[in-house]
């Protein structure tokens, strides 16, 4: 419902009707108008010897815009994307005592609303078929660290609400046409770790909209036709306390998760370009930890949560894109022992994926209407070999064309 209606609505005689159509106009207007077709890097390079800790880190942003809003605004525009935005984090180090972090984030266009009060926003976010954007995490460790901690995350198009006590109504229209790719390097041929997490994220299209007693309603349609990779590729002598790699990609993503107000998520997703998600771990010992390698891939990815009052989902998924999910995991790298606490494969690969959930506890209702259609190759592999002592082991592989998820409850 627009803001004009409920003014209308809340009117009961002709004077108030006039002043409310006087008055149902945002307070602040914001307009948008950004186009980049050139490179964009950035890079971070640390080498060290011994030390105690290492942070390093890259961003990288074609187009971005960033708004705090107490208002009624309306933000309304496009931005177009057709060079290239490169992150990269390297680091090289002998000794750290402590800890290494290292995360490199990319974007082809990127809006960020942080929104106390109502919020309308019309918006074309295009990343063109030359597009690239990428980001890399890249560790190399010679002899020894306590803990490592990388990531990488890479989205053509990205779109984040964080809404409260508003209504933020958001018609919004992503094309993503190019490569994103994600990836996470650890290379520890003869070195010991404690421990070790990382994580790769890549997503052509992405609308991630969180709320707190506010009304989200998002109208969208993404198309990816591109090429989306995240990737993890782990190689350690010894991760002495275990470790949890997991790489995760999408053409097209859509997530509303509300609390104490309305949520409504309609429109369509369209992919018809290759998503792959793949984690690779090679570990020579693991001896008193879990090693866990996950690899997570999707075509079309739609979330609805509310917590507290309805909730309406109804976006139409359509994939011809090939997804993949590779998961594999080896111990007894390089004359290893291979013994290990335990071990943890996944991969999960899915074409259309669609979700929606209300509170289990509360008297409300949801309302979905999902429409899915997938005719790409959806596949999901794992693998796992170690032939040191290990007491579990736990693999998997998922595969789906299609998968709808919903929790309802009966009403008092």
């Amino acid at each position: 419902m627009s803001r004009l209606a409920r003014a209308l609505i809340a009117g009961t005689s002709a004077a108030t009707l006039i002043s409310a159509a006087s008055f149902a106009e945002p307070s602040s207007k914001v307009t948008l108008d950004q186009a980049n077709s050139g490179p964009n890097t950035a890079s971070d390079e640390v080498s060290v010897g011994v030390g105690e800790s290492v942070n390093s880190s890259a961003l990288v942003q074609a187009n971005s815009a960033t708004g705090f809003i107490t208002d009624w605004t309306a933000v309304t525009g496009s931005q177009t994307f057709t060079g290239s935005a490169d992150a990269r984090s390297e680091v090289e180090a002998d000794e750290i005592w402590s800890w290494i972090i290292s995360g490199a984030s990319a974007q082809g266009n990127g809006l960020s609303v942080t929104s106390m009060d109502d919020l309308d926003m019309d918006l074309v976010q295009s990343a063109g078929a030359d597009s690239r954007v990428s980001a890399l995490s890249q560790l190399r460790i010679s002899d020894y660290t306590a803990h490592v901690i990388q990531t990488a995350s890479a989205s053509a198009n990205a779109v984040e609400i964080s809404a409260a006590y508003g209504a933020p109504d958001v018609n919004l229209v992503q094309s993503a046409d190019g490569e994103t790719r994600a990836d996470v390097r650890l290379d520890a041929e003869n070195a010991r770790i404690e421990d070790v997490a990382t994580a790769a994220q890549a997503a052509g299209n992405s609308l991630v909209a969180a709320g707190y007693d506010a009304d989200p309603i998002a109208y969208i349609d993404q198309s990816q036709t591109g090429t989306v990779t995240a990737e993890t590729e782990i190689t350690a002598r010894d991760v002495h306390w275990g470790l949890t790699a997991a790489s995760e990609a999408a053409g097209n993503t859509a997530v509303i998760t509300n609390d104490w107000g309305y949520a409504h998520l309609q429109g369509a997703q369209t992919n018809s370009g290759d998503v792959t998600a793949r984690t690779v771990v090679n570990l020579g010992e693991f001896s008193n930890g879990v090693a866990t390698a996950s690899a997570h891939g999707v075509g079309n990815n739609a979330l609805v949560s509310n917590i507290g009052a309805d909730a309406w989902t109804g976006v139409t998924q359509t994939n011809s894109g090939a997804v993949t999910a590779e998961a594999w995991f080896t111990g007894g790298h390089n004359g290893g022992s291979g013994v290990g606490g335990g071990v943890v494969a996944s991969a999960s690969a899915i074409g259309n994926a669609q979700s929606g959930y209300i509170c289990a506890d509360c008297p409300v209702g949801l309302t979905a209407n999902i429409d899915q259609a997938n005719s790409g190759a959806v596949s999901a592999h794992a693998r796992t070999r170690s032939p040191g002592y290990t007491p579990f082991i736990s693999s998997s592989a998922t595969a789906v064309g299609n998968a709808a998820t919903f929790s309802t409850r009966t009403q008092n």
